[in-house]
């Protein structure tokens, strides 16, 4: 693994950022109107008798967008390359499929920081939420445990791209957003009926919410929710890194590699 073939791809996703409209809406412009949103909407809820519930919505998009921005950034970072008819041009050079992977991965780990700290700053000014509330170590913990799973995810619906096609292209953006009512992200997870709660626990970022409620309350780490949530990330890692090998070496022994930018 070569750090200046990582580098080049990261310099190209900077450009491709900066100069896409299409990435600016997505990445930073539309989690924001999020926020906002949930954020008055958490004015509303605090109005009431129970104020934490409030507290819980905007701290749940708060950290959602770690989530969607990480996956963003490793599943759609490739379709860039396959709608600009870029991507074969890529692998000729000698770029491992692991640097081309991890260098989309830092540059959404990036970006989700740059998200959190400016949406932060917001809810602290406006909506009168500090997120810091939660412990800064438990919000660190929060953003490894959301990382590794939204990079999990991210490979895995690079690998359904790489070996079907682009008609499968929507998977990119349009399956994470699933896991949100699922993973419990605005609400308890005692919210939800018996068996959707078994269906969720089977999902990580459940037991990161739920820790990330849990600190924002009682001001404590709940480190057997974090450690749950962390062993089910090292799973989803393994299998959808196992996937993404195996999807991607038929994609290009098929042709399928290659067609996918005809």
């Amino acid at each position: 693994m070569q750090i200046k073939r990582i580098g080049a791809i990261l310099l190209q996703e900077y450009f491709i950022t900066v100069r896409s409209t299409e990435v600016i809406a997505d990445v930073f412009f539309f989690p924001l109107v999020n926020v906002v949103i949930f954020g008055f909407l958490s004015l509303y809820l605090s109005g009431g008798k129970n104020n934490l519930a409030g507290h819980y919505v905007l701290l749940g998009m708060l950290l959602w967008q770690i989530i969607w921005i990480v996956e963003y950034s490793v599943a759609i970072g490739s379709l860039w390359n396959i709608w600009s008819r870029n991507l074969s041009n890529l692998f000729i050079a000698p770029l491992l499929a692991k640097e081309f992977i991890l260098a989309h991965t830092i540059s959404g780990m990036i970006k989700a920081i740059v998200m959190l700290v400016l949406t932060a700053i917001l809810s602290q000014y406006v909506f009168h939420f500090n997120l810091l509330s939660i412990g800064i170590l438990s919000l660190f913990v929060i953003f490894i445990n959301f990382s590794l799973f939204a990079f999990s995810f991210g490979i895995a619906m690079l690998g359904f791209i790489f070996r079907y096609g682009t008609r499968l292209q929507a998977f990119a953006w349009g399956l994470v957003p699933i896991i949100q009512p699922l993973s419990a992200a605005f609400f308890p997870l005692s919210v939800l009926p018996q068996p959707m709660q078994y269906l969720a626990y089977l999902f990580p970022p459940t037991f990161t919410f739920e820790a990330a409620r849990y600190s924002l309350t009682y001001h404590q780490i709940n480190w057997q929710l974090y450690g749950l949530s962390f062993a089910e990330n090292i799973v989803y890692c393994f299998i959808c890194i196992a996937f993404f090998t195996v999807m991607f070496q038929k994609s290009r022994d098929s042709g399928q590699f290659a067609r996918n930018e005809g």
